[in-house]
This record gives C-alpha cells, structure tokens and sequence, in this order.
C-alpha cells in the first residue's frame, strides 16, 4: 500500500519523537520513589486572567504601596528570600507552561457573588479595616500549600517510613502526607496545612487533601479559600533533580468548579545554610496586627521585661 508524503513525513515525525515518560527514580527501603532533597519551587502562585485592583500589592505602581514607605509598615527587610538566588544558580530553567493552566485562558470559575465579596475584601485590606483584614502572612499564619515562597525560599522534603514531609523554610513550616491512612479526619478537625493522604502511582506522588480552616489564601489576589478547598496534587519525578508539580484545586463554595495549576521543583546545587524566616519578637508594637506589649518575668533574680507577642485571630 501507497502512502501520501504528508502520511509518510507524520510517521516520521512520531518515531523519532522522543518519549515524554518521568525518569524512574532510586527506591528507598520501604518502596517509595527517593525524591529527598531539597528543591526551590516555581510557577505554584500564577496570576488569572482579569485580576481584581490589590492594594496590598508592593509594586511601585500601586498608589497604596507599602513597599517605599518610611514609616515602619513596609515589607519584610530585603534580605529574606535573597537565598534563592544562590540556590537557583546552577538550575535548569524549566520551559513547560507555569501558572494556572486552567481554564486554559486564566478565567477562573468564580461564582459572581463570590468574586463581588473578594474583590471588596481586597479593598478593605489597605487599609484594613479590623483584623480579619489584615494579611494573613503578616499574621504570622501557617501558610497552607499555596503560600510559600516561588523562587526564594527553599523546600526540603523527607520521607520517613509510610510518609513525606516537606519543610518550609518560609515560615519555619512543615506538612506530613500520610501514605498508609486512607480516610480523612472528621469533619470537625480544621487545619492550615489540611489533611494530606497520598500514595504514588509510579513515579508521580498523588496527594489528596481536605479538612482545610477556611483561613489559608491563594495568591495575594485570592486573599482567602473556603473550608469546602480540596485539592489533588501531583509530584512527577521526571529526572534526579526536577519534580514537576501539578495541583487542581476545587472549592464548591467560592467556584463553580475546578481549576488547575502547575509548577515545578528544582533541586538546589548544593544545599547552604537555611535563612530564618521566624518573627522576631520586636519592641515596635503594631496594633493594627494584634501585638501589645505583655510583662513577661524571666526569672526571679531579673526585673520584668516586655515582650511584644503577635497575636492572632480569625
């Protein structure tokens, strides 16, 4: 049988394609994929297609910008975050889309009424009009899967016997995901982090996670996720040093349906000396966060101190 020349170049082009399958990685003892390491994290907090006005957002460009502002309110000192500029030095650059993914064109499924209240919740954080307003980061808040650092602050991941356990080092953070349990905690118990069952399909880690507090975010542009959050992550090794990531997030309360983000991990070089991340406890008190100055006695041979504590509150 004759075949046309487009049918012939088209079966060329597949057989010399290069297969799009992960690297099988190295197994630990008790079965699992070694992923171990430590990673810095791109592309998780993609910006959507018609983002709201943010005012808490530190671009130059923004009238209400604390970014330049000399009266103590603006944002963390320039040194947090710089570590991943060393980290990154000797990583590939990943080339495979980055962000939300989908809706393909960035559109998320926002239930109108909900958009409405998040975009005037945006609108009273700057500034805020009560605590509830106030950013959650800036609130000391365990930072839930999305509020980590992209780019800077590195990722350390463990995998004990029957887990995996990523270290933050933003925030001094970690998250356990459970492989042997196979049902979620009751419905009472809310967490930060949530409650994360995975078990590995090959070389991909598939995560599911529930049980979230209703007080993690998304994005600065996303301020908030409800309690209803569940999402199915994914962790593909695709060789030693690249672990693709891939997350689809469901809230039925804020959305009419899914949407999906991706990202990647990329192992650092060579690992340096963690940066501290954790609040100092300063003698500045901002009250518009919460923190008044409490007498704390350090012993009974010193005289009283004041500390100031950041409290926290829904």
């Amino acid at each position: 049988m004759r075949l046309s020349n487009s049918r012939t170049a088209l079966i060329s082009i597949v057989l010399l394609a290069p297969a799009a399958t992960a690297q099988s990685p190295k197994k630990l003892p008790d079965g699992q994929p070694n992923m171990q390491g430590t990673y810095t994290r791109a592309g998780v907090k993609g910006l959507e297609a018609n983002p709201p006005f943010n005012p808490i957002d530190p671009g130059e460009k923004n009238p209400l910008s604390v970014s330049n502002r000399e009266d103590g309110l603006g944002p963390y000192p320039r040194i947090f975050g710089q570590g991943g500029n060393v980290l990154r030095g000797g990583q590939q650059r990943v080339e495979r889309r980055l962000g939300i993914v989908f809706p393909e064109d960035r559109r998320l499924p926002w239930r109108p009424d909900e958009d409405a209240k998040r975009r005037q919740f945006l609108l009273d954080m700057n500034p805020a009009k009560d605590l509830k307003h106030v950013e959650l980061n800036s609130r000391c808040a365990l930072p839930g899967l999305f509020e980590g650092e992209d780019g800077n602050n590195p990722y350390t991941i463990l995998q004990p016997p029957g887990k995996v356990v990523i270290v933050y080092d933003y925030n001094h953070t970690s998250r356990e995901i459970d492989l042997n349990r196979r049902e979620h905690f009751g419905k009472n118990i809310r967490l930060f982090m949530g409650d994360s069952l995975g078990h590995w399909e090959g070389s991909t880690l598939v995560v599911d996670t529930t049980n979230f507090n209703g007080h993690v975010a998304y994005s600065r542009e996303i301020p908030y996720l409800s309690e209803d959050l569940h999402t199915i992550e994914r962790f593909t090794m695709v060789d030693e040093n690249t672990i693709e990531y891939e997350v689809t997030i469901d809230d039925p309360k804020l959305f009419t349906g899914p949407w999906k983000v991706a990202g990647s991990f990329s192992r650092v070089a060579q690992v340096s000396r963690s940066s501290s991340l954790a609040r100092r406890e300063v003698r500045r008190c901002r009250t518009s966060l919460g923190c008044r100055p409490r007498p704390v006695e350090r012993n009974a041979s010193t005289r009283s101190k004041k500390i100031l504590r950041c409290g926290w509150a829904g």
